[in-house]
């Protein structure tokens, strides 16, 4: 699959998109808006993708969501911008204007997480640099900063965990970039938010875009796809990503928004 660069080829990505209808811009945070860092509380909103992001929201017609793993609370702490909609856990809880949603079955494996994390931790407690987070209706257990000899061990170790409560269906294991996810096991992900989201704000077809950049954002990319919108995979091109559109890092994420956001995308008149 050929994918166009969302900035080089502007001109055809704008011809898609004109008219006055409203958009629906949702993007992740991790890797899209804010670099990878060794530990998830490094990775900080630069003051620049702030502003920007702060602007699109703000632009008639626009509506902005972030989609994160990351907890709703922890990501309304990063980006800390009023009027902006706030989806966390990969989906399972959001807010933002007019919205909020918790899912049911998530709220219910919340006691078990809670013993899996425990469980992570004294069972990784020998492995440097590795890191169970917990986030209430999820886990994201971290090796970013485990050292190249001890990375088999983590797995192993972790596995031995996990293992005994998905063959029971307890859990539903994914791994992202260097991190295991650990979320309940609902047909729940960052598509179907991405799909509630688009239905909640009346979202015509084709009005709606999503930028990110890890596997979590493939169910994304393909809601997006369905819809006739534009997804963009941000990052080093690979293989297998259901996105068209490609950007090389969250400074190009900035500069789309900026396009967007002077009018070169919506009318001034869109609501």
């Amino acid at each position: 699959m050929t994918r166009r660069h969302a900035l080089r080829d502007w001109r055809l990505l704008r011809g898609r998109v004109g008219g006055d209808a409203a958009w629906l811009a949702l993007t992740d945070y991790d890797g899209t808006l804010a670099p990878i860092r060794p530990t998830p509380g490094e990775a900080r909103l630069s003051a620049t993708m702030r502003a920007a992001v702060r602007r699109l929201s703000g632009a008639p017609g626009v509506t902005v969501g972030i989609v994160s793993g990351r907890s709703l609370g922890v990501l309304r702490r990063l980006v800390k911008l009023p009027g902006v909609v706030y989806v966390g856990n990969h989906g399972l809880e959001l807010q933002g204007p007019g919205v909020r949603f918790v899912h049911p079955g998530a709220r219910r494996r919340v006691p078990l997480l809670r013993r899996i994390a425990r469980q992570l931790s004294q069972a990784l407690a020998g492995i440097p640099g590795a890191l169970v987070e917990s986030k209430r209706l999820s886990l994201s257990v971290h090796w970013r900063r485990v050292p190249a000899r001890r990375v088999a061990a983590f797995h192993r170790r972790v596995e031995a965990v996990l293992a005994p409560w998905a063959a029971r269906g307890a859990v539903r294991v994914t791994r992202g970039k260097r991190v295991v996810e650990v979320r309940p096991p609902v047909r729940w992900d960052k598509g179907a938010a991405v799909d509630w989201l688009a239905k909640r704000y009346r979202c015509r077809e084709g009005r709606l875009l999503y930028l990110g950049d890890d596997r979590t954002d493939e169910d994304a990319f393909r809601a997006v796809n369905r819809r006739g919108g534009i997804a963009v995979f941000v990052g080093r091109p690979r293989r297998g990503t259901a996105a068209g559109w490609r950007l090389r890092g969250p400074q190009e994420v900035g500069e789309l928004f900026t396009r967007m956001e002077e009018g070169r995308w919506t009318s001034r008149r869109a609501r």
